[in-house]
């Protein structure tokens, strides 16, 4: 089926990247979801890891770890 004039006018070729991702991510459901899950799962420890340093910058000097030396027992 011709596509329109106005259609095939704002068309442009597809990219090697383009191709080259559906082809190995978007084509099929297993790779697709497993890409999804590898995604989602660096996302949430690099999340965890951006909070937990958030956390640890904004309570500096207030938390055991650093304030566990003042109260050692002496052995």
């Amino acid at each position: 089926m011709p596509q329109p004039a106005w259609v095939a006018g704002r068309l442009q070729k597809e990219s090697f990247a383009s191709r080259f991702f559906y082809g190995t991510i978007l084509k099929r459901s297993s790779t697709y979801m497993t890409a999804v899950m590898v995604v989602a799962t660096i996302t949430g420890i690099g999340y965890d890891y951006a909070m937990n340093a958030i956390w640890d910058m904004k309570n500096k000097g207030k938390q055991w770890k650093d304030i566990k030396n003042n109260y050692a027992e002496e052995e």
